[in-house]
């Protein structure tokens, strides 16, 4: 259990670390990629979907937050959101935007972890297949 926590941690650190390394570039969908590398470091479905889940989120909401303080992010979102919606629904453009964050992380907590699955039982199944070939 305690080994469980300590990678969950871990994971989550290294997806916050490596989503605010994708978020600067220009694929900003590429924030896949480290939910799917917290999956596959955490053992179980429910630790490896959380730590995605934690890790872009709070790597958006970061950036947005750093968005809006510094370089009056607010504004275009209020414009997004008057043409959308109506007037003063800036908001709602960013809850919609951590919402986003939200699904990608979780989508690729899944998608990592279901993948180890995989691989761990086609291991499983041929542990001594390379010893054959001798």
């Amino acid at each position: 259990m305690e080994i469980e926590r300590r990678t969950f941690f871990i994971s989550v650190i290294v997806v916050l670390c490596l989503t605010m390394l994708l978020t600067l570039g220009p694929m900003w969908q590429l924030v896949i990629i480290p939910g799917i590398i917290a999956g596959m470091l955490n053992k179980s479905l429910k630790y490896g979907v959380l730590s995605g889940f934690i890790g872009v989120t709070l790597s958006w909401g970061i950036y947005v937050l750093v968005g809006v303080i510094t370089r009056n992010a607010s504004i275009m979102l209020d414009q997004i959101g008057a043409l959308i919606f109506g007037e003063g629904f800036g908001w709602l453009i960013l809850i919609l935007i951590i919402f986003l964050a939200a699904i990608f992380g979780i989508m690729g907590g899944g998608i990592g972890n279901g993948l180890m699955t995989l691989i761990n039982s086609y291991l499983e199944k041929h542990p001594s297949r390379d010893q054959n070939s001798e």
